[in-house]
């Protein structure tokens, strides 16, 4: 798992895990550093928010694995498994953000990553209507919204209850 064969004999990508499309800096060093020693220098961000670097050698590998582990880094999933879950920055970031989908993808991260299926499994979490994670795009997609409730004494006449528009308001008005 987390290693790809390449065309070139005894050479692989290697896969690695970033939950929601967050990396710390300190992790991205690590990566810039394995990929100098390791990768000819190539790094691959991937459509699904991953890391991959080719041009890994076989005999590299153990070595790799070791200095990932260390770095707190781990490989991401292949073949017929559930993969890591993309997210947009959501609530805590995004002006139009809904959702927390860094805690939502952690959580989803946690419970499924790398479970044995009959087919690759892909799960995204998109904050707002904005859907710039195209959640519909995955085999399981969350999409954060309100439900407008209309409140008598509370209302400012906005007219959001009827036209459905998501706000980050607290879904009264």
């Amino acid at each position: 798992m987390g290693f790809m064969r390449q065309i070139q004999v005894d050479t692989f990508s290697m896969r690695i895990k970033v939950v929601g499309g967050q990396l710390r800096a300190e992790k991205l060093k690590k990566v810039y550093e394995i990929a100098q020693v390791y990768g000819d220098g190539y790094i691959h961000i991937t459509s699904r928010q991953g890391i991959e670097i080719p041009f890994i050698k076989l005999e590299n590998i153990d070595t790799i694995k070791k200095e990932l582990l260390k770095a707190g880094l781990e490989l991401g999933s292949s073949g017929p498994r559930v993969r890591a879950v993309t997210a947009c920055l959501g609530s805590a970031i995004c002006p139009s953000g809904l959702i927390d989908t860094t805690a939502l993808a952690n959580q989803l991260d946690k419970r499924y990553f790398a479970k044995d299926l009959p087919h690759k499994f892909k799960m995204g979490v998109t904050g707002c209507r904005n859907n710039c994670l195209k959640a519909e795009e995955n085999d399981l997609g969350v999409k954060g919204g309100i439900q407008p409730s209309w409140e008598k004494m509370d209302c400012s006449f906005c007219g959001i209850c009827q036209a459905g528009e998501s706000t980050r308001s607290n879904g009264s008005h």
